[in-house]
Formats: C-alpha cells, sequence, structure tokens
C-alpha cells in the first residue's frame, strides 16, 4: 500500500521532470566580424541571439535567429546556398555547410566554417567565410557565446509539487509522534 502511494506522488514530479528535459533548448549571442570588404573580409556584419536544441553528442539544430545583419533584421533562418543550420558549440560552431538566414530588405546570407567540427587548427580571425546575396564572399570571425539559463515555468512547478510533498511527509510524521 506505501509503493502504491509513493509512486503516484512522485507520477507528477517525473513527468515534469520528462517534460522539462524534452524541451532542452540554449540560447546563444552571435557575432559576425572581419576587416574590411576591401581586405577580403566579410561583406556584411551582424550580430544577435539565435536558439538551438541539442541532437545528438556536440550537433545542435539552430531552431531561430535574431538581430540584425548590416543594419537591417534578421527574419528567420532559411536554406542558401548549402547551409544545414547546424551548431557546434563545443569545437568550431559552425560545420563546413553553415548557418544560413534571410534579413528584412531580402537579403540572404551563409557564414560557415572552413574546417570540420571538432578542428583544433582554427587561424584567429579568419576562421569563418561569408556569402552575401548580391555582395560576394569574404572571411573574418563568428563568435558564440552561450546566455545563461532562465528556468521554465515547468522547472518551477517541478520545484513547487517537491516542496509541498516534503511538507506533506513532514507533517504526517509530525502528527504520528
Amino acid at each position: 500500500m506505501k509503493l502504491g502511494r509513493l509512486a503516484r506522488l512522485l507520477a507528477l514530479p517525473v513527468a515534469l521532470t520528462l517534460t522539462t528535459l524534452a524541451a532542452d533548448a540554449d540560447t546563444f549571442d552571435w557575432s559576425l566580424t572581419g576587416p574590411a570588404a576591401s581586405l577580403g573580409g566579410f561583406p556584411g556584419t551582424g550580430s544577435g541571439t539565435l536558439t538551438a536544441t541539442q541532437s545528438a553528442g556536440d550537433e545542435w539544430v539552430i531552431n531561430s535567429i535574431t538581430g540584425t545583419f548590416d543594419d537591417s533584421a534578421i527574419t528567420g533562418l532559411v536554406k542558401f546556398e548549402f547551409s544545414d543550420n547546424l551548431l557546434f558549440p563545443n569545437s568550431t560552431f559552425l560545420d563546413t555547410d553553415g548557418l544560413g538566414f534571410e534579413t528584412a530588405n531580402g537579403t540572404e546570407v551563409n557564414v560557415w566554417s572552413a574546417y570540420a567540427p571538432g578542428s583544433t587548427d582554427i587561424t584567429p580571425g579568419n576562421n569563418y567565410s561569408e556569402i552575401v546575396s548580391g555582395s560576394g564572399f569574404g572571411v573574418g570571425t563568428f563568435s558564440l557565446t552561450p546566455v545563461a539559463a532562465t528556468p521554465e515555468p515547468s522547472t518551477l512547478v517541478l520545484f513547487g509539487t517537491g516542496l509541498l510533498s516534503a511538507a506533506g511527509v513532514a507533517r504526517r510524521r509530525f502528527l504520528r509522534s
């Protein structure tokens, strides 16, 4: 009988934990910089935030992107050129297929690493290449910084349920003594 009560008591917290784990997405700040286009640098620069969900190992699928590119708002992800919109936060950040997005003025951009994920021989300042529709090709730096996680509502519900359960157990013990 006590085992059945314990199972019912733990069912909701376990279900909420699984829901929280399934929705695990991370947010990253990003920026594109490089030397002047006349020196072979990016034809365009930008910055913003993207979200990605881990799919396997160090591979993450980019779900959304916001920010600006050459003073134009980014409207979303696209498949431009050969982009696959995968992220590798623990190595090169982007793979050789890269990140594709579009801006409000219709410009499409693909940024990619010249090296495979996991490479350790990346030359700082010349790590990434960029193709911009109508503006050409250039090299520069793609920077990525994780944004501190904010608790999700389901995490807060799980925490509250745990506190209520602990209070109930403590109350029962107090009443029995």
